[in-house]
This record gives structure tokens, sequence and C-alpha cells, in this order.
């Protein structure tokens, strides 16, 4: 039985980060090895946290799967054990994902919170069917970084998540790139993680808020605008259609705002940011018009 790193990025919630590790202790899979990158002093953030542990472990011979796991998502006893079997019997998958749900307030029934993504632009579509609804392992459009195992083989391919984006968007950047490279990315049924959700940060934590929207602004320009390429190379404004520079130009806006606010402590207008939280469903039927 080979060793499983499993890499936590953490920030202060030593209770949660208690229950995390606990869930690893009950794994059916014995070689679980932690790497609790602690943030709670220099917060490097999460891409460069995550990234410390992929350096740390993806070019070891001896590991084929690392997992990154936020600090409050538990997996369920088999989670480990059933996403290795799957990666063992599927050569072509480079990220594999369990189901994550919640417990119901009301039923205490299990409530889907991610089971497969959407839309990833401009923020982040789950699928959350029904539970019953999730039988048989799928493709899905892009990993979602709470809860991945990841093939060390894909790290040593196509490099570690992009650090131009610090917060959010790396774990869906770094999935669309394993694709492009033919990869594929699976979430797995059989395997399940409870994600108590809320570890993104307040939504009035401006240094946070300003992140979130350079990151968005950056992941725009890398896959919808061309951006990345008129900066690599020579390209005119053709390739962005008009809705897509409509919204970056909302973004980049706000960032401006954000940094006047904190660097004057002016106000900005509250109806201007995005809501990072959002509902994030779309019904089944329209995310099932092409595609996975």
């Amino acid at each position: 039985m080979a060793v499983v790193p499993i890499i936590i990025p953490f920030y202060k919630e030593h209770e949660k980060l208690r229950q995390c590790r606990a869930a690893i202790a009950a794994q059916t899979w014995r070689e679980c090895e932690t790497f609790v990158r602690d943030n709670t002093h220099d917060n490097i953030l999460y891409t460069a946290a995550v990234n410390e542990g992929l350096a740390k472990y993806c070019y070891r011979p001896d590991v084929d799967y690392v997992v990154v796991l936020n600090q409050d998502a538990y997996m369920d006893p088999e989670c480990v054990q059933r996403l290795v079997a799957f990666m063992e019997a599927t050569p072509d998958c480079g990220i594999a994902c369990p189901v994550q749900y919640q417990h119901s307030a009301s039923t205490g029934q299990k409530q889907v919170t991610w089971g497969g993504s959407l839309r990833a632009w401009p923020t982040g579509v789950h699928r959350c069917d029904p539970f019953e609804s999730y039988r048989d392992p799928f493709e899905t459009y892009w990993a979602n970084g709470a809860c991945m195992m990841i093939r060390t083989r894909v790290v040593r391919e196509i490099g570690q998540f992009d650090a131009n984006m610090r917060f959010i968007c790396s774990d869906s950047d770094f999935a669309f790139t394993a694709r492009a490279r033919g990869w594929g990315v699976y979430v797995v049924p059989q395997a399940l993680c409870r994600h108590s959700l809320g570890a993104s940060g307040s939504p009035t934590n401006d240094f946070i808020n300003l992140v979130k929207l350079r990151d968005a602004v950056y992941f725009t320009e890398k896959w919808l605008t061309g951006g990345l390429y008129r900066a690599l190379a020579l390209e005119g404004p053709e390739l962005t259609g008009p809705w897509i520079r409509q919204v970056l130009r909302k973004y980049k806006w706000n960032v401006t705002a954000m940094e006047r606010k904190l660097g004057e402590h002016e106000p900005s207008p509250a109806d201007a940011w995005p809501s990072w939280l959002t509902e994030m469903h779309i019904p089944a039927q329209e995310a099932r018009k092409k595609g996975f």
C-alpha cells in the first residue's frame, strides 16, 4: 500500500483542522501522510500553500497520487481508497474528486454541495442534483479544489497550480490545463466528502475580495479574452466577445475601487461587487445541453 500525501492549506480554524485530521486518521487507506501548510501568520493563501505540498511530494518516485483538501472538508472513511481504486482502473484520469455533501439542517439528510462542475466563469457553478442521482463515475469540466486527488504524473507533466491566481480559480485552471493535455477529470460518486463550506473568506474582508477579483481578472484574460496570448505574442481585440469585455471591465473597475478603498479608505458602491456566495447551481437540463 503506497503512501498518499494529503495537502491541507490551513488558516486559523483549529477545530476544523482537528476534524479534518480525525477523518484522515479514520481512512481505510492506512498509508496517508498529512502535510499541513499553516498560513496563520504569513497567509500565503490557497494556491501557494497547495504548491508547497505538490513540490514536496509530486516528484518522489514512491508517490503516485496526492490529495488536496480544505481544512473544512471531512472525507468519509473509504474516500481515499475508492479514489485510488478508480485512478488505478482509469489510466487517463488525471484528477478524481469525491461527491461533496453537507447535512440538511431540517431533515438531517445528505445534500450534495458539489457533484461535478458546470460553468467556471464568471463564478463557479456546481452541479447539485439529488444525492440518489449519482451512481457511476463521470467526467466533469473542472475539479473542485476543496477535495481532489491528483495523479503526480500530471503535475510532473503540466506543472503546479498557476500562482498568478492566489486564492480562487487555480483549481479550475489546473483542471483545464490537464484536460488540454489529454487527461480526464472525473467525479467518483462512491467516494464522499462532507464539506462544511465557509472557508473561502468572509464576504466583508476587503483584502480577500481584492485577491478574488484579481484572480478572476487573470483567469478571464488567460482563458477567455486572449489577453495572455497578446501578452506573449501579437493579437487584436477581435478574440474577445462583447459580454466578456463587459464583465472584465466590471472586474477591473472593482479591482481599482478596492485598491483605492484599501489605500485611501474611500467607500465603494456595495452593489458593484460580484457575489461570491451566490447559489452555485443551475438546472441539470441546462447544463447537459452539450458536453459531458
